[in-house]
């Protein structure tokens, strides 16, 4: 495991750890509401994939309305180009500069509180958590679910989704928090279909599950977002339903979410 450097040494009471799972992230926003109605105050934040994004932008100050707004606004296919020529199905580069000019370029380290962005260095297979760099760019990285989209080189290094590796990386909190919370937005589903989209869906679907494991176990509270099992990850109509049942199922463990105060 690589941790980069962190700029904020202060120490900080409650992290969260988000999963990565595509448009079911919208889920951890509607969470996320109901733990601000509780009280609770997000000190540092980490994510994979579409968690990431999530985890990015409401580290860089965005309220949880605001990015709603600008997610369920954004025109998501418009930023993504061709690239069967390069191995994947579309490729992230103009994606990049385009959501560079929404969202602002930003360096990590210098957001509203810490963010750890899990990537997957592609060459040697193993998840790196980034806390300085572009944010637009290592969340894009991070959501680079090949072969879907293509990887995304910065520098010298090639990264892919963090979710292939860890996908929910509550282990770059541990050292700043006294308590995590993780959110899983992507349980088996429960419905096999047997067909090759089927097996691909349910194969992804498991392995993305087991990289949550390790990450669950430093949580002091999680929660698993099952209803979610039922979307797709590329749904991108459905984002008023999936923060209620965000919201909704955050509601059920008030109790337990208290306890973290």
């Amino acid at each position: 495991m690589n941790v980069s450097q962190n700029s904020h040494n202060s120490m900080v009471k409650i992290g969260l750890a988000l999963s990565g799972g595509g448009a079911r992230c919208i889920a951890q926003l509607g969470a996320m509401h109901y733990f601000e109605e509780l009280g609770i105050e997000i000190s540092a934040i980490s994510g994979s994939s579409g968690g990431a994004i999530v985890a990015g932008l409401y580290a860089s100050g965005l309220t949880i309305e605001e990015i709603y707004t600008k997610l369920s606004d954004l025109d998501f296919k418009s930023h993504l180009k061709y690239s069967i020529r390069d191995g994947s199905l579309y490729h992230l580069r103009d994606a990049i500069d385009d959501l560079q000019e929404i969202f602002g370029k930003k360096d990590i380290q210098d957001l509203n509180i810490p963010f750890f962005c899990t990537v997957v260095d592609y060459q040697l297979g193993k998840e790196v958590y980034i806390n300085q760099g572009d944010m637009v760019t290592y969340m894009m990285a991070s959501a680079a679910l090949v072969p879907f989209f293509s990887p995304v080189k910065i520098e010298n290094k090639v990264y892919v989704d963090g979710g292939f590796c860890d996908n929910l990386p509550s282990y770059p909190l541990t050292s700043i928090c006294h308590k995590i919370i993780g959110v899983n937005v992507n349980p088996v589903p429960t419905k096999m279909k047997f067909s090759f989209a089927g097996h691909l869906k349910r194969s992804l679907m498991i392995m993305l599950h087991t990289n949550i494991r390790a990450g669950e176990k430093a949580c002091d509270f999680f929660m698993e977002i099952e209803e979610m099992g039922n979307h797709s990850i590329f749904d991108l109509k459905n984002f008023a339903l999936f923060f209620d049942l965000g919201y909704n199922e955050a509601k059920k463990y008030t109790h337990e979410i208290e306890r973290l105060l």
